[in-house]
């Protein structure tokens, strides 16, 4: 078996673990099976957490992998990576700009902040290459072997910006067999995919796998303003690798990879969906209608490649990994959502009183590279790595103020450069069967150097120069009870460095936060190997928390230190064959945030119209529209952390002569969230049930054809808002109905 993109039985599964839509096989044999009077064994699940191949139950902490099958399940409607939120423990993604810049959650812990330089305390991993721009983490998902995510800091072995944890990707990698799929489909609001990947042996030392996924949406929303249809969209993702594997002790694999993108409007802005005093949308509201009258659009252009190498010494492995990439970006929009108005009268649907703002973001001139060199090796009692690693990212931010015809009325330009070094390790040491014991250590050294300058010029009008050095440390234990179960505990920290903005002209800047959580967990297997469970409790501090203050009176940005904000909750997944034809996944996580911290406070909704929140007033200064009102936020939850996510998923399988019949259904479960960081009454991400099916056939062949529903009850909630003009807000996506087929071969 080739040895540097390991493919074992465990990671070829037809199920996720612990997260929706679940086929699941058995690593056993028949003989076993009978011996031990199972219906069928729940497969042993292997991951690359720790940046080494392990069982789930090996890991001290908490980690979810997500199958490529059930990934299949939840993008069939056209989704991208938003499409995993709630699907594991504690994890929650949106983004204000709809398929560009998904926003990260886990455990509560996120950034609400919209720019798209903005710095997130989850980081994406990409096979191995750290993500770092939230443009870049908008990727289509595709020939995926499997993703998983790790709950709680991870600042030992994946470094900065790791704070809440990881979203880890892992793509499908050449191997030596020449096969390959095809998948295509139709549905909803003319949503059309085509994906594929072809994988060929070239020599006994060489094979090579391209992948391509292409889709589009047609423009399905009316806007009698501009009397146009808006709300389509266009992607298409490649993907060439190329490994070469002597068959002894020297692997290296080649990866290109780039990412077209261009739509109507990047995220559909609702004016006054919300009515005063009101939460969710209002009775009359039409998702299927907007008015806007100035234009929108967005596109994107992504390449980039890397480069992975191993060498195997005799006691030890030397890995090194390089990653460069890099993407223009424009995204704009009338983002007050509304038709402009003079009648006086506020808060009316799709209207927008004395003034328009249409507004541009985009990334130019933009690269990132990361290199990382580590060493890996085993001795009797003892697993260790050491590594350095450096990143440097590079780019301008344009910011445009617009017209209702699209010309630029206002204009600046944001030069950032981010340069991060490390030292890190990590040794685990096992003195018996039962026990095993790990420590982690990263020194971390980051810089960010930020100017704003007028658009188009070379006037720079403000700089900022920040730079920190911090060591992050990580201490757990696991214990082996028995075959059947293990329990660990883990104490740790993670640290997010300066970051600094300037949009529109306003800078502003925060200092490095240091998240310490303590964690225990247990994780067990049932039913004489058909079920498996997992529970895990937490809770955490981050001193000098980064927090961003978004919108209130301007549409701009400002970044705030907490004195301190508190977390405590608790995760747990289950994951059983009910029947030899019925399979089970749940999930259940409970978060709770509390931002400590008396003096604090940000600007509340803006005042035209105002919103109704039950936070204590600081002061109220004139504005330019009515009065500004800043409130104390101590003892508020964190925005975008609900306290309750749940998914449940039941697989129902009828065997026929040549293949089977299928039927699956799963519904996730989320509960309100401040959408800001005060308390509102209108600006809350609704709670909701979203339900999906997928009905289909498969043959012994490969061949899968099926029907898919989402969001089968089209519930419409409030996902999201805007609190610098009027109650703005924008919605989740509707029902979808869709055909899907596909072929292996």
């Amino acid at each position: 078996m080739k040895a540097l993109i390991k493919k074992p039985l465990a990671v070829c599964i037809h199920a996720a673990v612990f997260a929706g839509g679940i086929s699941v096989s058995s690593n056993v044999s028949a003989e076993e099976n009978q011996a031990k009077d199972k219906v069928v064994g729940i497969e042993v699940i292997q991951i690359t957490a720790r940046k080494r191949v392990e069982t789930v139950k090996d890991v001290p902490a908490t980690v979810t992998a997500i199958s490529a099958d059930t990934l299949k399940d939840y993008l069939g409607a056209g989704e991208n990576i938003r499409a995993l939120a709630g699907r594991v423990p504690s994890l929650q993604i949106e983004s204000s700009n709809g398929r560009q810049s998904p926003r990260f959650y886990i455990r509560g812990l996120g950034n609400t902040d919209f720019d798209v330089n903005a710095n997130q305390p989850v980081s994406m991993v990409l096979d191995e290459i750290v993500l770092e721009n939230s443009v870049l983490k908008g990727l289509p998902l595709f020939d995926i072997e499997r993703i998983e995510v790790l709950n709680g800091p991870q600042g030992t072995l994946f470094g900065r910006n790791t704070t809440a944890g990881i979203v880890k990707i892992d793509t499908v990698a050449p191997d030596f067999n020449n096969e390959g799929y095809s998948r295509a489909g139709y549905g909803s609001r003319g949503t059309k995919f085509v994906e594929g990947a072809l994988n060929a042996e070239l020599s006994d030392q060489w094979a090579a796998r391209l992948s391509v996924k292409y889709q589009d949406r047609d423009a399905w929303i009316d806007n009698p303003v501009r009397n146009e249809k808006v709300g389509g969209y266009e992607e298409l993702a490649y993907r060439l690798q190329f490994l070469f594997d002597n068959g002894s002790d020297t692997r290296a694999l080649i990866k290109l990879h780039g990412f077209d993108q261009d739509g109507d409007t990047p995220q559909i802005f609702y004016g006054n969906a919300i009515k005063l005093g009101e939460e969710g949308v209002r009775a009359e509201f039409d998702e299927s209608v907007v008015y806007h009258d100035g234009p929108s659009g967005f596109d994107m252009e992504h390449i980039g490649g890397s480069f992975k190498f191993e060498h195997d010494f005799n006691d030890l492995t030397f890995t090194s990994i390089t990653g460069y990439d890099t993407l223009e970006s424009w995204s704009y929009a009338d983002i007050d959502g509304g038709e402009l108005d003079f009648s006086g009268v506020p808060n009316q649907l799709g209207k927008q009183l004395w003034f328009n703002v249409g507004s541009g973001d985009g990334l130019s001139d933009h690269s990132q590279l990361t290199q990382e060199f580590r060493i890996t090796g085993e001795a009797e009692q003892l697993f260790y790595q050491f590594g350095v690693f450096y990143f440097k990212e590079d780019y301008t931010v344009d910011n445009k103020d617009l017209d209702v015809t699209g010309a630029t009325t206002n204009f600046y330009q944001i030069d950032q450069l981010t340069t991060s070094q490390a030292i890190f390790g990590q040794v685990e040491y096992k003195p018996s069967q039962k026990w095993a014991f790990n420590i982690g250590l990263r020194y971390t050294w980051d810089d960010k150097e930020l100017d704003i300058r007028q658009g188009g010029t070379d006037n720079i009008l403000f700089e900022i120069d920040k730079d920190d050095s911090y060591l992050n440390w990580d201490l757990s234990a696991r214990y082996t009870f028995n075959s059947d179960w293990t329990g660990f505990a883990r104490v740790g920290n993670a640290s997010r460095g300066p970051v600094t903005i300037g949009r529109f002209g306003f800078p502003s800047e925060a200092d490095t936060e240091t998240l310490t959580s303590f964690e225990v967990g247990l994780k067990g297997d049932l039913w004489d190997g058909n079920a498996r469970w997992n529970i895990t409790a937490y809770t955490y501090n981050i001193d000098d928390h980064q927090l961003t203050a978004t919108g209130g009176e301007a549409n701009t940005n400002s970044l705030l230190n907490a004195d301190n904000t508190f977390g405590a909750g608790i995760e747990t997944s289950l994951e059983a064959i009910l029947t030899e034809n019925l399979r089970l996944n749940f999930n259940l996580s409970y978060n709770k945030t509390e931002i400590q911290d008396e003096t604090l406070k940000t600007e509340r909704c803006s005042s035209n119209p105002t919103c109704n929140s039950s936070n204590e007033i600081a002061n109220v200064v004139d504005g330019p529209f009515g009065p500004v009102t800043t409130v104390y936020i101590d003892g508020n939850p964190l925005p975008r952390a609900p306290e309750w996510l749940a998914n449940i998923a039941l697989n129902y399988e009828y065997p026929l002569e040549d293949g089977n019949l299928y039927a699956q259904t799963d519904w996730n479960y989320r509960s309100e969230s401040n959408i800001f960081l005060y308390e509102s009454t209108e600006f809350t991400a609704e709670a909701r049930w979203i339900g999906g099916v997928r009905l289909g056939y498969q043959n012994d062949d490969g061949f899968d054809v099926a029907l898919v529903g989402r969001n089968i009850t089209d519930e419409i909630v409030v996902d999201g808002a805007l609190d610098f003009l009027n109650l703005t807000a924008f919605v989740n996506e509707p029902q979808f109905w869709g055909v899907e087929v596909g072929i292996e071969f």
